[in-house]
């Protein structure tokens, strides 16, 4: 998925992995007493509950902290949150310092399925540490993690009721905005060229349970390249537009042709909203949703 900034696969040098080859299993270890199904249909399975885990995904390395925010023994570059700057950074989501990550012996990892990916997976596998391969797009997606992750963690109450909490919590969005006229929205995940979401994505979601209207909720993928013409066409009432970094508070490419065109951004009808919340579907989605409700509905109140 694009906007949780992964990039090509790597290889990792041959030499490495004889100085890993520890790691693998010893013959006649106990029967897993933790197994879960994984987004490729492989069986995860752990003799106990994870205790040193390492995610690529950053939506998914905040659900891990949501369920036991000490088991986590390492980062990527795009885990910002403080609570998580403590943790050594293995760089790049896609490009993770393997003999690092092999020297503080995480007991699972968790990583993108996706061809992008699958070399970095198939490696921490094959020197036996269990690997969760994962595919997040939807709400749905961001409640069956928590759960399956929950099983492996140990941690399967906490999951249920942070997947209860989310429900609850959007389901408070979407009673707040019940009955008001639905807003017309387009979401900039990048400007140049304009990437927005498309159907049944989890940003569509929150923009529903927000009040909003996704103008290209017709598209014909989850995250399509579009032209300023046919923004222009759909008549947004509202733009909604990711930061990807805190030192780019603005977004100076709305004075350009085209997007000065837009009447909201003649009538500043538009949001800048940080991208590690809006742009990530873990357990903050409904934060989102509820912050994008306010300024859809209240904030002119």
């Amino acid at each position: 998925m694009y906007i949780e900034n992964r990039r090509p696969a790597f290889l990792v040098l041959a030499a490495v992995l004889p100085l890993l080859a520890s790691c693998a299993p010893a013959d006649g270890a106990k029967p897993s007493a933790l197994a879960v199904a994984d987004d490729t249909g492989r069986t995860v399975s752990l003799p106990a509950p994870a205790r040193r885990v390492f995610s690529v995904i950053p939506s998914l390395t905040e659900s891990v902290t949501a369920l036991d925010h000490e088991v986590l023994v390492a980062r990527t570059r795009f885990d910002r949150a403080p609570e998580l700057a403590h943790l050594p950074s293995l760089g790049d989501a896609i490009r993770p310092n393997l003999e690092a990550l092999v020297r503080l012996e995480p007991d699972l990892v968790i990583s993108w399925d996706d061809p992008d990916q699958r070399t970095f997976a198939d490696q921490v596998a094959a020197l036996g540490i269990p690997v969760y391969r994962a595919n997040v797009q939807t709400i749905a997606d961001v409640r069956s993690h928590l759960r399956r992750l929950g099983v492996l963690l140990g941690r399967g109450e906490r999951a249920g009721a942070l997947v209860d909490s989310l429900d609850q919590a959007l389901a408070r969005v979407a009673a707040s905005v019940r009955g008001r006229d639905r807003v017309a929205v387009y979401y900039s995940v990048w400007h140049d060229p304009p990437q927005t979401t498309g159907p049944g994505t989890f940003i569509d979601e929150v923009i529903e349970y927000a009040g909003g209207r996704n103008v290209f909720g017709d598209a014909s993928n989850a995250w399509p390249l579009v032209s300023l013409e046919a923004i222009l066409q759909r008549s947004p009432e509202v733009l909604v537009i990711a930061r990807h970094s805190e030192d780019r508070p603005a977004a100076p490419w709305l004075d350009g042709p085209g997007w000065r065109e837009l009447e909201a951004v003649r009538t500043r009808r538009y949001l800048l909203v940080e991208g590690d919340l809006f742009n990530r579907p873990g357990p903050r989605v409904a934060e989102a949703a509820r912050r994008l409700a306010r300024f859809l509905h209240f904030e002119r109140e």
